[in-house]
């Protein structure tokens, strides 16, 4: 029986997209002195998402991933500048954008009513806490789990067996992950060996096989 439910934050609960704009925008504002528009905004997201899964993989350092990525939209763009000092820019702005989806917050009384709520997540401690804390949230939570605490990313089993150590439970029948990415939430869900929610927001799907499947957060009461 479940009791304890790992849930992933950017994507999931609170809107990265919308805030990763904002954050990107300001960075390159406040950086170089560019405005950038919305083609600007997209190609700098996926170029956010290429080393974001590299990162994620362990392929590179969080330093790596945060110098590349500015370091090719630079060159995209054309200007010159601190990109080190830009993506710092980028990183306190991302700290106060913490827009949750409309979806979010009755589920999450729902879900705190029955089970033990985690984060877990990606990231780094500080932005993450700050988040949770401007989106009120936080009170939902026994505890947040972030990568750069843990050591590892998502999908590392060493991240779960984390959170397994600390809360002193390894019955894994006892746990299930929600979140919005295949390669990193489901995938660690799987190498865990505890259920997976994909939350398939946008229609993306790939060859990592959730054990369930939901468009929207507040349909979580169909599982749990």
């Amino acid at each position: 029986m479940i009791e304890y439910v790992l849930i992933d934050l950017d994507g999931t609960l609170i809107n990265f997209d919308m805030g990763e704009k904002v954050a990107f925008r300001e960075a390159m504002l406040k950086g170089v002195g560019y405005n950038v528009t919305e083609e600007d905004t997209k190609h700098y997201s996926e170029i956010n998402e290429i080393y974001f899964n590299e990162y994620a993989k362990g392929i590179t350092t969080r330093k790596e991933f945060h110098y590349k990525r500015y370091k090719e939209m630079f060159e995209y763009l054309g200007v010159e500048g601190d990109i080190l000092k830009t993506n710092d820019i980028y990183m306190e702005s991302l700290k106060y954008q913490a827009v949750l989806y409309d979806d979010v917050l009755e589920a999450l009384e729902y879900l705190s009513k029955k089970y033990k709520l985690f984060v877990a997540s990606n990231g780094l401690i500080e932005v993450q806490n700050k988040r949770l804390n401007i989106a009120g949230i936080d009170k939902y939570f026994d505890n947040v789990y972030v990568s750069e605490k843990i050591g590892v990313n998502k999908p590392d089993v060493r991240f779960f067996e984390y959170i397994f150590n600390d809360l002193d439970d390894y019955d894994m029948s006892k746990y299930i992950i929600i979140g919005d990415r295949l390669e990193s939430d489901i995938l660690g869900g799987i190498n865990a060996k505890i259920k997976t929610i994909y939350l398939n927001r946008n229609n993306k799907n790939g060859d990592v096989k959730p054990d369930y499947i939901i468009d929207s957060f507040d349909k979580i009461n169909n599982i749990l």
